[in-house]
């Protein structure tokens, strides 16, 4: 009888009380950013008091929940360490969090060969033996596509200590960029991956800002001319197909049949649950899947980084990216137009970029060598995030000017300017006739010079404008040139 009435009791102040709840960012081994002011949020009874406490501070933090019965309220965090510290919090009921570090997040994210994992790379079964780095903590983002932004991950998402047990399915180019800066600054590190291989930027941009950007028009437009024509062509694929006709399948139905590939449903589905947990910045790696869409790259890039940064409610945070990689594309010059307009993107305060056209595989999409991609990352957010005096990019085309038959080319990044080997390849020049021809080149007062005896007024020049892995113009630090154009003249591929 005591038993009974026992439940009772228990079942109904249940009824009339609702338990303190956390997003699923939060739980056991998280890593929160240090020197900061960090976001905690969640659900409660309306009204509810709910109290903050940690085992770093002796103050704690309260807040009472709004009559939706959700709250938010920022925790001051000190110094990183590696003592392992417990966050507490209580209302109706009580929920530890323990193995709590203090150090550096990050948030990466991007297609196929960010999400790439570590079970897959080049010397894998030596790279897994030796991942064990129990002061880097993962956040893999399980894949999910939703029409409106999600305030939850799934709850198989959750923190772990770095092994080679859980680093296996996780991001290569995340866990060698983590790697990096875990040991050059010797804190704790927490990565969060969001990942999901032939997507463009814009299915990661959120609705409003794929909306306020004019040229991003087309985006919605492209989807509405697909939805509307998918039954139609779906029939004369299929009897051109039934008459073993060779066809290629219609966008129509190649898109509607990924509906991964919509705007912002991974916003939505993987990003949106993460925000508003506070980082110290973001890693990028993407651009593949936009290149019929090349000459929208810039806009759409702004539109999510702007809207990202809206989404965090931080103007200032960094956001860093490697330009795409070498492969022999049947788009040369799109890809090309996908890498100069990743090089425009650096408009956008505290962002930086590097080319990696020397370590990719021009037969190989997904190169299955990381390590460099990462390590590049990595130095990228060691000389920007954190003043290390680390070399992170190459040079970067800024400038030309025709003198007589030559065009002479400057750069940034340019310091002792150099060409690998006794000629420069992939680099081409032409007149008003806008043909181009292979052009010789020289370097002179840290400028490139470059002529055709065949060409006595020149007008432009491209470089690794073509599908290339010899392109072989780097600066003192070995960092490859960005290819590049002097020019803005359209459908022109140099093979």
């Amino acid at each position: 009888m005591k038993n009974a009435l026992l439940l009772f009791f228990i079942l109904l102040s249940n009824a009339f009380f609702a338990n303190v709840t956390l997003p699923a960012i939060f739980c056991d081994h998280m890593v929160l950013q240090q020197k900061s002011k960090v976001n905690f949020w969640g659900t409660a009874d309306p009204n509810e008091t709910i109290i903050i406490s940690n085992s770093w501070a002796k103050k704690t933090a309260t807040i009472t929940a709004d009559k939706n019965g959700k709250w938010k309220i920022e925790v001051a965090t000190f110094k990183a360490n590696f003592k392992e510290q417990t966050v507490t919090i209580k209302g109706n009921n009580t929920i530890q969090i323990n193995h709590v570090l203090i150090g550096e997040v990050w948030f990466t994210s991007g297609q196929s060969n960010m999400e790439w994992p570590m079970r897959k790379v080049k010397d894998a079964k030596k790279e897994l033996s030796e991942a064990s780095y129990p002061n880097i903590k993962l956040f893999n983002i399980t894949k999910k596509i939703a029409n409106s932004p999600q305030e939850d991950f799934p709850k198989n998402c959750k923190w772990m200590p770095c092994d080679s047990i859980s680093v296996k399915e996780f991001s290569a180019m995340s866990y060698y960029f983590a790697r990096d800066l875990q040991k050059k600054l010797n804190v704790p590190i927490g990565i969060i991956t969001a990942n999901w291989g032939g997507t463009g930027a814009e299915c990661w941009t959120p609705e409003e800002e794929n909306r306020s950007y004019p040229l991003l028009k087309n985006l919605f437009a492209r989807w509405e001319n697909w939805d509307a024509n998918k039954v139609k062509d779906s029939i004369s694929f299929a009897e051109a197909k039934a008459n073993k006709l060779k066809i290629e399948e219609p966008k129509s139905l190649y898109m509607t049949s990924r509906p991964h590939r919509r705007p912002s449903v991974l916003y939505n589905g993987m990003v949106a649950p993460l925000i508003p947990f506070t980082i110290k910045g973001i890693a990028w790696y993407q651009g593949t899947s936009n290149r019929d869409w090349a000459n929208e790259y810039f806009e759409q890039m702004s539109a999510l980084i702007t809207g990202w940064r809206k989404k965090w409610n931080n103007p200032e945070l960094p956001f860093y990216f490697l330009q795409l990689t070498t492969y022999k594309y049947s788009d040369s010059n799109l890809a090309s137009i996908i890498r100069e307009n990743q090089q425009k993107t650096l408009q956008l305060p505290n962002t930086a970029m590097c080319s990696t056209m020397d370590i990719g595989d021009l037969n190989d999409l997904h190169y299955p060598y990381k390590l460099p991609f990462g390590r590049r990352l990595a130095n990228i957010a060691l000389a920007n995030s954190y003043s290390k005096k680390v070399a992170f990019c190459g040079p970067l085309f800024s400038n030309s000017a025709i003198d007589n038959d030559k065009v002479v080319i400057d750069f940034t990044y340019n310091s002792m300017l150099n060409i690998k080997g006794t000629i420069l390849n992939d680099i081409f020049i032409a007149g008003n006739d806008r043909k181009f021809i292979k052009a010789e080149a020289y370097i002179e007062n840290n400028k490139l010079i470059v002529f055709s005896p065949s060409i006595k007024e020149p007008v432009a020049v491209r470089y690794a404008w073509n599908s290339t892995d010899k392109a072989n113009l780097f600066n003192g630090d070995n960092l490859p040139a960005s290819p590049f154009r002097t020019d803005n003249w359209e459908n022109i591929i140099i093979e």
